[in-house]
């Protein structure tokens, strides 16, 4: 939108950006991006799911008005004129729930809408250079009711609003072939075809062009239910889908037909040929709710008297129809249902940085739970390591697992689906949380953040029968990603990359505040999330022996897909019923003043055998007289088998009391036979 169209309808809007932007972020608008362009200045904004009446110029300027205390302006709206010599139409659906039709004739479909119009087009780039077509978009645009137009030359007889039946097929605007519709898709149907799926789109087959020299004029009102399963099943999302799905004004069909005749007559672009035929018009009634001053002013924390809650709530269109009772306006009745939601309106006129902050009603408050330690534990170590803690949606979309694209009959194929959701990003609750981390690392590189540091505890929902709820086991699990350099602001510029090793250490750490004794090995290929991290860079964590996570770096194929390009994140996972914060401490190397005796074993291993396995298999064997085992060195013994390796253990042992050289010698003996008796059958045998 831009700043002038919005001074259409709310002229004394401020140039500053500043007050601009603040009245917009306390009217729950956020704002995306502002580009300044003088006179065009334009902004970006989020609308909220639940306010269809914010997306129009008359909806965000009525908001500005209530923050900004500025008078509106309106825009000329032709008058309906509703008679019998209308075109042919009914309507045998009860989910249409107002329609009017009316007949044109083009004078000349080139016709330029007045400058301000085409402005508001040209920024949301709906201008066509058809009047027809642009005045029925600006309607929309500008009022937030939407219009549609067909080619009435092209309509064969009479005009329906029905549910489709079996077998009917569809043909949208430009789109090269009809597809079959859902049986009970609400649609618009001459005697032949269907020439539009109400709400969503229009039909090609009716669809107004360059040549068209009469036009049938629709403005209606449809529940938001059957739009959104239609726009789902098609595909397809528009700002005229968006608007009906999240629940259109019925009040305002007139007012939407009325705008884009006023913008056609004015231009002399096209003239009515009859009156308007109006076979649906809405029976319902507005809402009226109550609202009491005194029980108000207890709920908000303010004091407020009758004059000023009617005041305010009048701001936002609300009409006073009686002692503190309320007509609820046709914009709002889709998410203005009770009381408490009048209170929410009080409160944004007021502003929530201006109500007065009181402290909750509390006991003496309860110690944390084990999980709730444990959690705590975990994030203040990824805190102090630069993380920051994000949050995503327990749902998505099929659209982010693509970024894994697991194959039919993968573990991570299998959903709980969610049915007839509002939302398709809602669609699938996840089972894993490794493609909404990717697309978070996607997400920040597409805003120049190359040093991603993001952690969150969640929880998974892996589908099985055997769950107590029939449908899924829920798995908590904290994951976190990192990306870009170790660190950042060098005097030198010169920082190695955090990587595999980086994200492990960070689980060390967490090991080491928790109190539990951590060890890795190579990450099965059976495990989920195998055939999504770099098979060399990957490894299971183990919490006394036991799986309790993963880490490893993002595979390529995962990156590519992501459109990560060079960049390769790693990725942690920590399944929290495996961990838990203990209050006895692993008990680290005691001191001795005594020097040590240090012996050397080198054992060849193959990647199969991590150095934490081996080093344990020595510690569960060896007697109490043992100080500490640790990796002295690495290397390659033969370079053409990169897989196996060669690794020197330092073995400290008590030199108090003395004993002969031959008892540390049988000590190392079974120790060897340990080791090559456990892994014997995997590869790993002394190094000659």
């Amino acid at each position: 939108m831009t700043i002038a169209g919005l001074r259409t309808f709310l002229p004394g809007l401020p140039g500053d950006a500043t007050v601009f932007r603040n009245a917009l972020d306390e009217s729950g608008l956020e704002v995306k991006s502002i580009t300044a362009d003088g006179p065009l200045t334009a902004v970006s904004l989020e609308f909220l799911a639940n306010r269809g009446d914010h997306r129009s110029y008359a909806g965000v300027a009525l908001e500005l008005s209530a923050r900004l205390g500025l008078p509106l302006a309106t825009v000329a709206v032709a008058p309906i004129v509703v008679g019998a010599d209308g075109p042919a139409v009914s309507v045998s659906s009860d989910r249409c729930l107002a329609y009017t039709l009316t007949a044109l004739e083009v004078l000349d479909g080139a016709a330029e809408l007045p400058a301000d119009t085409v402005e508001r087009l040209v920024t949301a780039d709906l201008h066509t250079g058809l009047s027809v077509l642009d005045a029925a978009e600006a309607a929309g645009l500008e009022l937030g009711q939407p219009v549609q137009v067909f080619d009435a030359d092209r309509v064969v007889g009479a005009v329906e609003v029905r549910e489709s039946r079996a077998d009917e097929s569809f043909r949208a605007i430009g789109a090269e072939t009809a597809r079959a519709l859902p049986e009970g898709t609400l649609v618009v149907a001459d005697q032949e075809k269907i020439i539009a799926v109400a709400g969503v789109v229009g039909g090609e087959l009716a669809r107004v062009t360059a040549g068209t020299r009469r036009v049938l004029l629709e403005s209606a009102a449809f529940e938001p239910v059957p739009v959104r399963l239609a726009a789902t099943a098609l595909g397809l999302s528009n700002p005229v889908s968006q608007r009906f799905e999240r629940g259109a004004d019925p009040t305002a069909v007139h007012a939407g037909a009325g705008r884009a005749l006023a913008l056609l007559e004015g231009a002399g672009a096209a003239v009515r040929t009859g009156t308007t035929s109006e076979p649906r018009r809405w029976a319902g009634s507005l809402p009226v709710l109550t609202v009491d001053a005194e029980r108000a002013s207890t709920f908000l924390g303010a004091a407020l008297d009758a004059d000023e809650v009617a005041e305010r709530l009048a701001a936002y269109g609300f009409r006073a129809v009686g002692e503190g009772r309320f007509e609820v306006p046709g914009t709002r009745i889709w998410d203005v249902k009770e009381t408490e939601d009048l209170y929410e309106e009080l409160a944004r006129h007021i502003g929530f940085d201006q109500l007065p902050a009181q402290p909750l009603p509390a006991g003496l408050g309860a110690a944390p739970t084990p999980h709730e330690e444990l959690v705590g534990t975990i994030g203040d170590t990824l805190v102090g390591l630069g993380f920051y803690e994000t949050f995503t949606d327990g749902f998505y979309a099929k659209d982010t697992l693509k970024v894994l694209s697991p194959s039919d009959g993968h573990p991570l194929a299998a959903h709980v689906g969610i049915a007839n959701a509002e939302d398709r990003r809602y669609s699938m609750l996840k089972n894993n949380c490794l493609a909404q981390a990717v697309v978070a690392v996607g997400a920040n590189l597409r805003f120049k953040q190359e040093w991603i540091r993001l952690f969150e505890v969640t929880r998974v929902f892996e589908p099985s029968t055997e769950a107590a709820n029939g449908f899924c086991h829920e798995r908590p699990v904290l994951w976190a990603i990192v990306s870009g350099e170790l660190q950042e602001g060098l005097w030198s510029g010169k920082s190695g990359t955090a990587d595999f090793f980086f994200l492990r250490g960070a689980a060390e750490e967490i090991a080491l505040a928790c109190g539990v004794r951590l060890t890795v090995r190579r990450l099965p290929e059976s495990h989920p999330l195998a055939d999504f991290l770099h098979p060399h860079r990957s490894a299971e964590l183990l919490v006394d022996g036991a799986p309790a996570g993963v880490c490893g770096e993002v595979h390529p194929d995962v990156r590519h897909r992501a459109g990560l390009g060079g960049k390769r994140p790693v990725y942690l996972e920590l399944d929290l019923e495996a961990w838990s914060v203990r209050t006895e401490r692993a008990v680290g190397e005691r001191f001795k003043e005594d020097p040590a005796v240090e012996r050397m074993l080198d054992f060849v291993t193959p990647r199969t055998v991590s150095n934490d396995q081996v080093a344990e298999t020595l510690r569960e064997a060896a007697p109490e007289w043992l100080r500490s085992v640790e990796v002295d060195d690495v290397f390659l013994p033969d370079r053409a088998d990169p897989g196996r390796r060669s690794v020197t253990y330092l073995l400290r042992f008590d030199s108090e009391p003395p004993r002969p050289a031959e008892d540390t010698n049988q000590v190392l003996d079974q120790l060897v036979q340990a080791v090559t008796e456990r892994f014997g059958t995997e590869g790993v045998h002394l190094r000659a």
